[in-house]
């Protein structure tokens, strides 16, 4: 299939950003990239390796697309260019993966090279965290991260070091020096790019575990077993590394739900071993935890004040830090004060439906001898899609492109599995609508009545 190179390179700069590296690769833009995916699949149209199939998951996130661009058509018009500019990119880089990858081997490639990025971008963080410390000053303790700068010849150990012999009412990081030019922020490691915050980093190491249980049960095999082990070791010790505590959520939801839905009742007691190192050392503790709980605490409230404030269309997509200084830190808050209940159905229906593809190709071929491959990939995305959840409880994520961009490898699995049997067909029901709508005002309900509680 002539779309998959592209699309690899695709991935490439989405997560690694070589084009933040190396100079030459500056004037490559996202749209570069878009043009020579388009080109791939219209090559693949052309001698009918593909053709239009659909899925009601592109239809709804066609359907977020427009509702958002129209929130800010009505909310914030100025920022209408820039809005169409990211939800433009981000749709139409999930239709080049759902409708341009109809074939298992296809498929398989991509999550190949999905899974060598989640081990590459786990032994970058774990060489980071490793790192000795060096100095960077900023404008003062509380300032942005983003304007801290290495001091030359200054190494540490700890913060204080680093006021050693200092200019009084300067502010100083201790950070671990990693590859690249990059370097971890408050202790915590990260990369560059979509993935610069730590919280980011950890989310989508969650979603790229699974995929080597995948890998591993797609052809059993000694070496198979230790790139299991590997990317068991190295993300786990990374998400460790980047003191995410809704990282580590995701982390465990994801061998969680593979493990129990592949092995029952053992596959439970052996993903609690294997999630318990990360439980007990994943995370932050002390006043900057507690701090940063409160702080998450206020987001939410001022999303269900923009909420109540505007009811119907939010306030408008993209619009939140025009509101309030910081993020939600929750996609569901995030979507609703931003689009309204009609953004947030939208959205949470999107991610149902995945999960619901993952789970009648399942059950529907459970017993087709030639849909082993099928159904192996079906449950490594069905655990990918647990640790976005979860991470979307704690992020704010909604319209992140490596989100767009991994709900597309379930509506791809969909393509190809009716491309062998046509007859196979998931459809979004009222059920499922109602069940969906049901769920969501009962998690706004009750995160409601928790802040009460809290007295935020």
């Amino acid at each position: 299939m002539f779309i998959v190179p592209p699309l690899v390179l695709l991935f490439t700069f989405v997560f690694w950003r070589p084009q933040i590296l190396v100079e030459a690769l500056e004037s490559i833009s996202i749209f570069h990239m878009a043009a020579l995916c388009f080109f791939g699949y219209l090559l693949d149209a052309r001698i009918g390796v593909v053709r239009p199939r659909g899925s009601a998951l592109l239809g709804l996130l066609a359907a977020l697309a427009v509702w958002s661009l129209t929130t800010v058509a009505i909310k914030a018009p100025s920022f209408l260019g820039g809005e169409v500019g990211r939800f433009g990119v981000v749709l139409f880089f999930f239709f080049l993966v759902s409708e341009g990858v109809q074939s298992l081997r296809a498929l398989g490639s991509l999550i190949g090279v999905l899974l060598i990025f989640t081990i590459g971008l786990s032994a970058f963080g774990v060489h980071q965290g490793l790192s000795p410390g060096a100095c960077f000053a900023r404008p003062d303790s509380g300032g942005d991260p983003a304007e801290i700068a290495r001091i030359e010849s200054r190494s540490c150990e700890k913060t204080e070091d680093c006021y050693v012999d200092a200019p009084a009412g300067t502010g100083f990081l201790c950070e671990h020096v990693g590859l690249l030019g990059t370097h971890s922020i408050f202790g915590r490691v990260r990369y560059l790019g979509i993935l610069e915050d730590p919280n980011e980093l950890a989310w989508v190491l969650s979603m790229g575990l699974p995929l080597a249980f995948g890998y591993w049960e797609q052809k059993r095999s000694a070496f198979r077993g230790l790139v299991v082990v590997a990317t068991l070791g190295l993300a786990g010790t990374c998400t460790i590394m980047t003191q995410s505590r809704g990282g580590q959520m995701a982390m465990l939801a994801t061998v969680g739900v593979y493990f129990v839905r592949r092995y029952r009742a053992r596959g439970l007691i052996t993903g609690l071993v294997l999630g318990l190192p990360v439980l007990l050392l994943g995370g932050r503790s002390g006043e900057g935890a507690e701090s940063s709980s409160q702080e998450r605490l206020e987001c939410w409230s001022e999303a269900l004040s923009m909420f109540r404030e505007s009811p119907l269309l939010g306030v408008g997509a993209g619009q939140f830090t025009e509101h309030h200084t910081l993020t939600a830190h929750n996609s569901f808050l995030l979507t609703i004060a931003e689009l309204g209940p009609l953004g947030l159905a939208l959205w949470t229906l999107a991610i149902y439906f995945a999960f619901k593809i993952t789970v009648r190709i399942q059950v529907e071929l459970a017993d087709r001898e030639d849909a082993v491959e099928a159904r192996v990939w079906a449950m490594a995305l069905l655990a990918s899609m647990a640790g976005l959840t979860v991470s979307a409880f704690f992020l704010s994520i909604a319209y992140h492109m490596a989100l767009w961009l991994y709900l597309a490898l379930p509506a791809a699995l969909y393509a190809a599995v009716r491309r062998h049997e046509p007859s196979f067909s998931v459809r979004l029901t009222w059920r499922d609508i109602g069940f969906v709508l049901g769920s969501d005002a009962i998690l706004i309900g009750a995160i409601a009545v928790y802040l009460r509680l809290k007295g935020v």
